[in-house]
């Protein structure tokens, strides 16, 4: 029996790869920032209240949605016995971009298969948060 294609793969790679931009962005969305009054004037040009701006920060919608597919998934995968060993792979292979799916398997003292099908588990799992797939079972 053949595995699926699905078009959606390389998009959801790519999500993957974007995601510590990604978190960089929502972290700094959520600092507050305090500028100074130059004016002199009351009322000048200046943020007036630091916690209420960064609330209202927010990301594009597409990229909030990204986000969050990938973050549930990481913490997702976190709840595994393995879990930390998976979550080194998707860094090795798509953080720090230093290794391929073979290279990660030696570095994580596990065999190529099993780290293959941990990575197409994690692709499935972003793609599931995303709405790209159901729910299975």
């Amino acid at each position: 029996m053949s595995k699926p294609r699905y078009d959606w793969w390389p998009y959801i790679k790519g999500m993957i790869r974007r995601y510590p931009a990604l978190a960089a962005e929502y972290e700094e969305l959520k600092q507050t920032k305090i500028t100074t009054q130059f004016s002199g004037m009351p009322h000048g040009a200046g943020i007036s209240d630091p916690t209420a701006a960064a609330a209202l920060r927010q990301m594009s919608t597409v990229n909030q949605i990204e986000y969050n597919a990938v973050h549930n998934a990481i913490e997702t995968t976190k709840t595994y016995s393995d879990g930390e060993a998976r979550i080194k792979v998707i860094k090795l292979v798509y953080w720090d971009r230093t290794h391929r799916l073979v290279g990660a398997a030696m570095e994580v003292h596990s065999s190529e298969p099993t780290v293959i099908r941990w990575h197409g588990e994690f692709i499935r799992l972003v793609a599931q948060n995303f709405g790209l797939l159901e729910e299975a079972g």
